[in-house]
């Protein structure tokens, strides 16, 4: 039963079995769900800590389930693991006002930077357990957030 739920989680309950792009899926699932929580809750302020705690706790989960998905299948980082994608994508969204660009443009710089990993990204794949599997997605969403910021700031010039 635990290596079941270990796989849900860690395969953001099965989007990471779409044969194809199951690391992009799990993006747009996760850009969507965003747009969904935020549409729904807009006249609800939601503290940015929150939105902080959320990747976090999901970075630990993330830890967790991966290692012991890659235990159990003997897979340093299964291709289906992507609830790293989710994280990723979560924090690419945080300190940031929510549009259709914002969330267009994260979902693709997210991407660029996973699937490109500029240093140190690729180092990070090396560590050990889950650790690796999440990080190097972490720091690739913290790449794709510094550059909406920095086009947010560039556009807000115009």
């Amino acid at each position: 039963m635990k290596r079941s739920f270990s796989l849900a989680i860690a395969s953001a309950f099965y989007i990471g079995f779409i044969p194809g792009a199951p690391g992009t899926y799990a993006s747009i699932a996760t850009a969507l769900a965003f747009l969904g929580i935020n549409y729904f809750t807009h006249w609800l302020w939601i503290p940015p800590v929150i939105h902080l705690s959320a990747v976090c706790l999901l970075s630990l989960i993330g830890v967790l389930v991966s290692a012991e998905v890659s235990r159990s299948t003997g897979i340093e980082d299964p291709s289906f693991v992507v609830i790293d994608e989710v994280a990723g994508q979560l924090l690419t969204f945080l300190f940031l006002p929510i549009s259709f660009f914002t969330l267009i443009f994260g979902l693709v710089a997210f991407r660029a930077f996973d699937i490109w990993k500029p240093f140190p990204i690729r180092k990070l794949e090396s560590l050990g357990q889950g650790v690796g599997v999440m990080a190097d997605d972490l720091l690739a969403g913290v790449y794709a957030n510094l550059s909406l910021h920095i086009l947010n700031y560039l556009l807000s010039l115009l």
